[in-house]
């Protein structure tokens, strides 16, 4: 398929906006009587696909079941519905399990009817974002794309540019045939077909089979028709297992085996596509390995929708079939991962000093981006994953080829030095295949006299490359130490010395570099109070403060409060930045002069901002020193940057959910930023 024409500019989100065969015949018990259909199951004629907002923003979900983006994407989806972006989802399976709309296992199995409750569950869910009314209907139709491929189309009549897109994929058909079904069999090749299961009632019709090339070729022509600024998917390299499998379903990963599936075959659908200005993975039954990040605001917006997919509230949709899925458990918000949603790659835009100023650096889809004056400029180099490191005038990102042979993934690291314009091929401390998928985003630093960069170990501990001045790269190297999430952060002190900072599952770890090595010890940081124990709820921030000492930033246990830690060896305070909402874990930057600089997303998902001076983080466990927030009006999907320059000015970039990069700045001695604007025009 020839490359899109680029995508038009669209109005950003800003906060203001938001007030305004055979087994055909396999009828199964699925096929049940004909429902009585309420509103907002109106139509089942055949129809072309619906025509697409072209005035604002699109976000375009591929997930593999009906609950999967309420579970790991929301609140995201529904921040930039409230400011206004259209939405399209498209679901890949029928979701049909064991066909058992209940934990009775003597139900009978219903597999077709049970996924026409969940999607029922689903158009409930997306209805109550969009409007506040669940009941609010919409109009259904059958549309033949040019893959050949069925799909049915939901579209919500009170805002047609809320969009959902039923593929219903047969994935658990072993259970009736005995044979392997799953998605991940049809990317990588051990199944030829996938048998297509209409729900009950839905406009699709016939069983046909699908195969992968029909599945790709399904979701290019959704991406060429919905030409969306955002693609949102799932985790295509789930973290492995440890203790618990928790549902996995797939042998060794801590995800869904078809969640793993749904993400491979959306971002190879997208980058062939390459008209998406940003891509992002998100977590999925890894998020039970963290601590909840979501606060209370959050966790019932978000809960709000869940109760609605697994129909707690009983409505009486008139269909017998259910009106929602009644297998999902907890209230509202779930036991367990769904309290907590985390971005998989955070960190795709961020600052760089290049001719004696700070630039902002850019995954544009998967094309690094030099932004600088009134326009920007595509560093060449390979495909990225969205999410990079800088040090020095060096960028790190890893090049991802998800194949179809589980044995050949690539995920290699990549430097480009913006001095030089010269790029390195890093490698990956695991060579290619499995092991390749473990290593997570870069981290780096610089002292002057070295440059680092580390990523996470096949193991799960540190690997490190590190480039002397007038040397070449060293080999990659393994830390000792304990296992950690997939985001280190190095950074260098003020007084010349190169640490790396990782969340492991019980608190925080600390690796130093001395002339006799690498050393590392777990950090016992306290709880505001000064309680011991203290867990991050995501990946940590960290910067050189004054006097050698660190400044670290995370977001709170069960909450989205951020706490920053102040200290060096076993002497630390522990500050509370309040702060209601938010998902992406926060940045941080300290100035020549011991200004602390905190950015992160808040409850609108615009940009929060906190400026102070290091003397506020010296304080007993019993203080409570008042550090305000300052808050941006433009809805982001990225985490912000930010740097300080020579003179002191603190410089933000971010990427809003129009696509676009802006910017904020402060003066030496004010106060946060609250107004941003397109980077291009502040930076002319």
């Amino acid at each position: 398929m020839p490359s899109p024409a680029p995508v038009p500019r669209r109005s950003s989100l800003r906060r203001r906006d938001l007030l305004v065969g055979g087994l055909a015949g396999l009828a199964v018990a699925a096929a049940g009587a004909e429902s009585a259909r309420s509103v907002w199951d109106s139509g089942r004629d055949e129809r072309p696909l619906p025509p697409p907002p072209r005035t604002r923003p699109v976000h375009l979900q591929v997930v593999a079941h009906p609950d999967d983006c309420l579970y790991f994407i929301n609140p995201r989806m529904a921040r930039v519905l409230a400011a206004g972006a259209a939405l399209c989802t498209v679901v890949l399976t029928a979701g049909e399990s064991d066909g058992r709309n209940t934990r009775d296992p003597a139900g009978a199995p219903d597999y077709a009817g049970y996924s026409a409750a969940r999607n029922t569950g689903l158009r409930r869910a997306y209805a109550h974002m969009a409007t506040g009314d669940s009941e609010s209907p919409w109009d259904r139709s059958r549309a033949v794309l040019g893959s050949g491929q069925q799909v049915e189309v939901c579209l919500l009549r009170r805002r047609p540019d809320v969009q959902l897109i039923f593929c219903s994929l047969w994935t658990n058909l072993g259970r009736i045939t005995g044979r392997y079904t799953r998605l991940l069999g049809l990317w990588e090749g051990d199944l030829r077909s996938s048998l297509v299961l209409p729900p009950t009632g839905s406009p699709l019709t016939d069983a046909t089979a699908v195969d992968r090339e029909t599945v790709t070729g399904s979701l290019l022509e959704l991406l060429d028709h919905y030409r969306p600024t955002v693609v949102n998917t799932l985790d295509p390299d789930p973290d492995p297992v440890v203790g618990e499998r928790l549902g996995a379903e797939q042998r060794g990963y801590s995800d869904h085996i078809d969640h793993t599936a749904a993400a491979l075959f959306a971002w190879d659908a997208a980058r062939e596509w390459a008209g998406a200005a940003v891509i992002e993975s998100w977590r999925g039954y890894y998020n039970r390995r963290w601590p909840g990040n979501l606060g209370a605001a959050d966790r019932d917006a978000k809960g709000r929708a869940l109760n609605l997919y697994s129909w707690a509230d009983g409505f009486d949709c008139g269909d017998p079939v259910g009106c929602g899925d009644r297998v999902v458990v907890g209230p509202g918000t779930g036991d367990s991962y769904g309290l907590g949603t985390h971005p998989r790659y955070a960190a795709a835009v961020a600052a760089a000093e290049t001719g004696g100023r700070h630039r902002a650096l850019t995954v544009q889809g998967t094309r690094l981006r030099l932004h600088s004056g009134p326009g920007s400029t595509e560093m060449g180099g390979p495909d990225l994953l969205p999410g990079i490191a800088t040090a020095g005038s060096r960028v790190f990102g890893i090049r991802a080829d998800h194949t179809h042979d589980p044995a050949a993934h690539v995920r290699d690291l990549h430097c480009l030095d913006l001095a030089t314009g010269r790029w390195t091929d890093l490698g990956n401390p695991a060579g290619t295949g499995e092991y390749a998928r473990r290593i997570g985003p870069p981290t780096a630093a610089d002292d002057g006299t070295t440059a680092l960069v580390a990523v996470r170990a096949p193991d799960r501990a540190i690997a490190v490359r590190t480039k002397p001045v007038g040397r070449d790269w060293t080999d990659w190297t393994e830390l000792d130490g304990p296992m950690i999430h997939d985001s280190p952060h190095a950074y260098a002190t003020a007084d010349g010395r190169i640490e790396i900072v990782g969340a492991t599952p019980s608190g925080l770890a600390i690796w130093r570099w001395t002339s006799h090595g690498w050393t590392v010890r777990d950090l016992d940081l306290p709880h505001v109070g000064g309680e011991p124990g203290y867990a991050p709820a995501g990946a940590v921030a960290a910067a050189g403060g004054p006097g050698g000492r660190i400044v670290l930033a995370s977001r709170s246990g069960g909450s989205a409060d951020v706490v920053v830690h102040f200290g060096r060896g076993r002497t630390w305070t522990a500050t509370l930045l309040r702060l209601e909402g938010g998902i992406m874990p926060p940045s941080v930057a300290v100035s020549g002069d011991g200004t602390v600089a905190i950015a992160a997303d808040n409850g609108a998902g615009a940009a929060a901002v906190a400026v102070f001076g290091v003397e506020a983080l010296e304080h007993g466990p019993s203080e409570r020193p008042r550090i305000r927030w300052g808050h941006g009006d433009v809805v982001l999907t990225r985490r912000p940057a930010l740097a300080f320059d020579a003179a002191g000015i603190l410089r933000l970039w971010a990427v809003g959910a129009d696509g676009a990069l802006y910017s904020a700045e402060a003066a030496a001695g004010d106060g946060p930023p609250t107004a941003w604007a397109p980077a291009r025009r502040r930076d002319d």
